[in-house]
């Protein structure tokens, strides 16, 4: 498995981050994902990097804190923001592998305990999760091969995993950086065609779901490979198999339940559902966790409109998988999906040019200190694009892109 790790590694550092000699790279891990980490550090240096800076973090930490520090949970160190500042000022990348080992970790911590703590490390990262959000840096969020999600995802080892993951990581290809280079010109040529449609609403419509979602003028439809203002391309996630774009905020509309399990507050919640009303969230629900759902959807007053609609079809290699991933950045690539939060500036055409948060909501962008995404495609649902002439196409069907 290591030399197949090495080769994940060099995907992540040559065409996730795309990193450029002399660039510094901050990875952020879990204290099982650090051997990887250790993999990636390596790699970076092979390939030019200045520095690389490993940042570990715990959910066990987090708990810690919460149960016998919860006085003080409205403080962070200066240094963790001058941190980020630094990062920002001198064009480090920064690769995320998800934590996808500490699930359950956090699942008896009093949820508003919590929200409190989230709500602070937002807030202390609110610069980089900008600039990051307008691709003005390249960065990168992963996931990596561990005993805890190989019993929570597949009920097996990593080795069984690992089989699972290979072809979604295209790693079972003869050359797997050219085989993500003709991935990403697909998802770049899908947005390309949507985009050429000029659409201003996309009609959701399954046995579960019928959704309106309307767009902006400025809406732009992205996917693949991100470009840096320097002209270098990146790929934000890997896995990716979505095309996605930012919805006027203030004009959802519908009901909606959720394919998917997703986690929040490192917390699995199955069964959500919506329901809209001039774009915000009026009714919501689910089987098993509405508490912390109802804590998120108030994070802020933004947090209950969405910020990102993304459509993939069912032959995306994540959905053909079966399998639930239990982590967002998987299960978010097996099915459309909307995000309720923060929208992304770069998927606006003007979006370089607005300044503030004001500028983003009179454009119609959300800006929320959170993004979620519920995936809400299923095998039967069908998506209309709705034109400025009000001429109708069919975008998927009956869970297939047809265009």
């Amino acid at each position: 498995m290591k030399k197949e790790l090495e080769k994940y590694a060099e995907i992540v550092i040559k065409k996730g981050i795309n990193l450029y000699k002399g660039q510094c790279l901050n990875i952020e891990t879990s204290k099982d994902d650090y051997d990887f980490s250790l993999i990636l550090a390596e790699t970076a240096y092979k390939n030019g990097a200045k520095y690389v800076n490993i940042n570990v973090l715990s959910n066990d930490l987090t708990k810690y804190r919460v149960l016998y520090s919860s006085e003080y949970l409205d403080y962070l160190p200066y240094f963790l923001t001058n941190r980020y500042l630094e990062q920002l000022a001198d064009d480090w990348a920064n690769i995320r592998i998800d934590n996808t080992s500490e699930q359950d970790v956090l699942k008896e911590v009093p949820t508003d305990l919590l929200d409190k703590v989230t709500k602070t490390e937002r807030f202390a990262r609110r610069r980089l999760l900008e600039e990051y959000g307008k691709h003005k840096h390249s960065w990168c969020v992963i996931c990596s091969p561990n005993e805890n999600w190989a019993k929570k995802s597949v009920n097996g080892n990593v080795d069984n995993l690992w089989n699972i993951l290979k072809p979604i990581l295209r790693l079972d290809k003869e050359e797997p950086l050219k085989a993500w280079d003709e991935h990403g010109k697909i998802l770049i040529n899908r947005a390309e065609t949507l985009n050429k449609l000029n659409l201003k609403k996309l009609e959701f419509r399954s046995k579960n779901c019928e959704l309106n979602i309307y767009l902006t003028e400025t809406s732009i439809w992205c996917g693949g490979p991100h470009a840096t203002p320097d002209g270098r391309y990146f790929i934000a996630n890997i896995p990716t198999e979505e095309i996605f774009t930012v919805p006027d905020y203030r004009m959802t509309e519908g009901k909606v339940k959720c394919s998917r399990p997703v986690k929040i507050m490192e917390r699995v919640i199955n069964g959500v559902w919506f329901e809209f009303k001039n774009g915000e969230v009026v009714n919501f629900g689910s089987d098993n966790d509405t508490e912390t759902l109802e804590k998120f959807i108030n994070t802020d007053s933004n947090s209950k409109y969405l910020g990102e609609v993304a459509l993939v079809d069912k032959n995306s290699p994540i959905y053909k998988s079966s399998v639930i991933f239990n982590t967002i950045l998987y299960d978010e690539n097996a099915a459309s999906h909307i995000a309720l939060g923060n929208g992304y500036p770069s998927c606006l055409s003007n979006g370089s040019i607005l300044k503030n948060k004001e500028d983003l909501l009179n454009a119609g962008c959300n800006v929320s200190l959170v993004h979620t995404d519920f995936m809400i495609g299923s095998e039967d649902m069908t998506v209309f694009g709705i034109d400025r002439s009000n001429k109708k196409h069919t975008i998927i069907d009956n869970g297939i892109f047809v265009i």
